[in-house]
């Protein structure tokens, strides 16, 4: 994926996938895949780093965050665009 739309208990993806928020530090996809905040950075227990672009609530966009991958460890295919 290329980016996350994160809001109060959920994110949604770029590709339509929706990911629960369990607390302010921890989010965690269908798959089984958990997701760790740790300041700026989201890392995945795939492998993935995302970095946070806005974390202001009250952000012109709507959303309260947004986040987008700077590396993806894993991949389901060789055509996915990173």
């Amino acid at each position: 994926m290329k980016f996350w739309n994160i809001f109060d208990s959920l994110a949604t993806t770029d590709r339509g996938e929706d990911i629960n928020k369990i607390d302010d530090s921890t989010f965690l996809r269908s798959d089984g895949t958990v997701y760790r905040l740790e300041g700026q950075l989201i890392t995945g227990s795939d492998g993935s780093v995302m970095t946070l672009l806005d974390a202001d609530p009250h952000a012109s966009s709507g959303h309260a965050c947004m986040a987008v991958t700077t590396f993806a460890g894993s991949r389901s295919s060789l055509d996915d665009e990173w």
